[in-house]
């Protein structure tokens, strides 16, 4: 009997202190390949981990897969391996993933060690104890991968005290101090009932996949659990800020510059996206890239784009230039930004993005995998059906003025969060000139302060 191919993604909601309903499910048949892709998520990530906890989710999420009522980590693999099947966890800000794929032909044995993974974990001591050691070493070896690192302390000095600024992997002071009761307590707050929805696709019945999700929604029911927190809207600091991460002995530099982002559901989402688009959203004719990269030849790349969330999260530009040239660089690129908001886009800028957009846009759902993926970001984004299908309508009726009035109105020049991961020594006061702040107001940490 030939395999079928499954696209499922389930996905546990908890909507932070909204009322959510009972479990849904949205699935669309497919029958192109023997395979099952699986994605099991829940709508609350990192941004729920309490103070003096950073990485709970994560760690919690991780456990999923090291020890349920019947099998241990060592069982859960062998399992997954004799079915053919791979199963791994992504935590966001918003969201802890299960990722799985399997062949549709061992589809009800996956559903059923899903199921007990999601419902029946039992947070063995012993892999705490490995867990948190294997998250301490990822934390230190991190501290040698300059971008990931200069991006990690970017988010939280733009975000400062607010949930989106928080590590995913958690501090190494915190790792260490997270107990069993503390997961224990987090995986009930998190994996309930009402919050449970199913988005798939592939040659499978809807009901099939709706009865699996109700039978495990009905073994995650909590009476008179807590609510989690309204995420807060994050405040922007009325003022240009600059953070230098001192690390010895670097001959190039990573420079991020950004601010609060916006909401995919605001009004001028659209005419923001395409305006970014044209500045440094990911096309070798954005302005970055022909200023920075070709005419200048400062960085062999620079690019800005949103990140998003169900509250505004940020905007960013990034560019890593060698030591010698950072200050100029750094320079020029403030001033580009302060020229797109004043100025906003040529005819030709506007143009040129506006035809890249809608005819890209048809690649963001043309396979039934994306079509998933997009559903799965509706719904822990809190966007309306069908938004990710959206994109060439919205833009294809944006005009110029529209483009150019959203980024006079957004872009913030005097209230940039600029971090610069370099040598302190050498660049501290041509930073401080380039970025137009005092000297004595850089900020200057050494790369390894958590």
């Amino acid at each position: 009997m030939t395999s079928k191919l499954l696209f499922a993604f389930i996905a546990l909601s908890v909507s932070c202190g909204i009322p959510v309903q009972a479990a849904e499910t949205a699935f669309e048949p497919n029958n192109a390949l023997p395979i099952v892709y699986v994605n099991v998520a829940l709508k609350a990530g990192y941004v729920t981990d309490p103070s003096g906890q950073s990485g709970l989710t994560n760690i919690m999420g991780e456990m999923l897969l090291r020890g349920t009522k019947t099998r241990g980590k060592e069982q859960i693999d062998l399992t997954l391996d004799q079915i053919g099947a791979r199963l791994e966890v992504e935590t966001r800000a918003e969201s802890v993933i299960l990722r799985g794929a399997v062949l549709s032909s061992q589809l009800e044995p996956f559903l059923s060690l899903v199921d007990e993974i999601v419902t029946q974990p039992i947070f063995p001591e012993d892999e705490i104890r490995k867990l948190k050691s294997e998250i301490i070493s990822a934390i230190e070896e991190e501290l040698g991968r300059d971008p990931s690192l200069a991006s990690r302390r970017f988010i939280k000095f733009l975000f400062l005290d607010h949930p989106y600024g928080k590590p995913v992997l958690g501090t190494i002071n915190d790792i260490r101090n997270l107990t069993r009761p503390a997961i224990l307590g987090h995986y009930d707050r998190l994996v309930r009932d009402p919050y449970i929805l199913v988005v798939g696709t592939g040659n499978a019945s809807e009901e099939r996949i709706v009865r699996w999700t109700e039978a495990m929604a009905s073994k995650r029911k909590i009476r008179d659990a807590e609510s989690l927190p309204t995420l807060p809207r994050p405040t922007e600091v009325p003022q240009r800020r600059v953070l230098l991460v001192d690390k010895p002995e670097r001959t190039q530099t990573q420079i991020n510059i950004g601010q609060i982002g916006i909401k995919m559901t605001d009004d001028d989402f659209f005419p923001l996206y395409l305006g970014n688009y044209a500045f440094g959203g990911g096309s070798f004719l954005s302005r970055l890239m022909i200023e920075i990269r070709a005419k200048r030849g400062w960085s062999y790349g620079a690019n800005s784009g949103f990140r998003f969330g169900t509250q505004p999260r940020s905007w960013l530009t990034h560019l890593f230039p060698a030591s010698k040239d950072s200050p100029a660089a750094l320079e020029f690129t403030l001033k580009m930004i302060q020229d797109l908001k004043e100025r906003g886009l040529s005819a030709e800028e506007f143009a040129f993005a506006k035809r890249s957009i809608v005819n890209g846009a048809g690649f963001m759902y043309d396979t039934p995998k994306k079509r998933v993926e997009n559903k799965l970001l509706e719904r822990t984004l809190d966007l309306p059906d069908g938004f990710m299908q959206s994109y060439a309508a919205k833009i294809d009726k944006v005009s110029l003025e529209q483009v150019n009035s959203s980024l006079k109105d957004y872009l913030r020049p005097d209230r940039l969060a600029i971090t610069v991961l370099g040598t302190a020594k050498n660049l501290k006061e041509p930073i401080a000139r380039a970025a137009g702040v005092p000297i004595e107001k850089v900020e200057v940490v050494p790369y390894t302060q958590e």
